[in-house]
């Protein structure tokens, strides 16, 4: 496993943590004092940052030859998939948002719904380069298993 994979395994887990357990803080806090103070348990989002310091915590490869071709052409596909996603999400929330405030009969959109709609789009971008990152490493390795290749 190299040192691209190791970060994106560190985003997923950091970030599925980050939203499992910010859920289930929103739901009990919601049970229990209801809205807008179950707001408190997208805290944990905060979690997700941890996935950013996975450069500082795996360094460089050894050996003189930090990556390759397929390596830059795996990012490259991962980043245009986090982005293509985050748009998608973006988009998705945002005309959600305005069908069913028009459907509601409200005319305004509270102000502090456009920080979490940024939110959501950033925390897909890196979520879903993360996982593009370890599916296309994973669909080359058993490709080079099948053809006799090396790894």
């Amino acid at each position: 496993m190299n040192r691209i994979q190791k970060i994106s395994w560190l985003m997923v887990v950091c970030i599925g943590l980050a939203l499992v357990l910010s859920g289930a803080a929103v739901a009990v806090l919601y049970a229990r004092f209801g809205f807008p103070k179950a707001y408190a348990g997208l805290g944990f989002l905060g979690l997700a940052g941890f996935g950013g310091l996975g450069p500082l915590f795996f360094g460089k490869n050894p050996g003189g030859v930090q990556g390759d071709e397929r390596d830059a052409w795996i990012n490259l596909k991962a980043a245009r998939a986090g982005f293509a996603l985050s748009y998608g999400v973006f988009i998705l929330l945002s005309m959600g948002i305005w069908a069913y405030l028009r459907w509601q009969g409200i005319e305004k959109i509270e102000i502090g719904v456009l920080p979490m709609l940024v939110g959501a789009a950033g925390i897909t971008a890196f979520l879903s380069h993360a996982v593009t990152v370890l599916v296309l490493y994973g669909g080359n390795e058993n490709c080079l298993e099948r053809t006799g290749g090396t790894k």
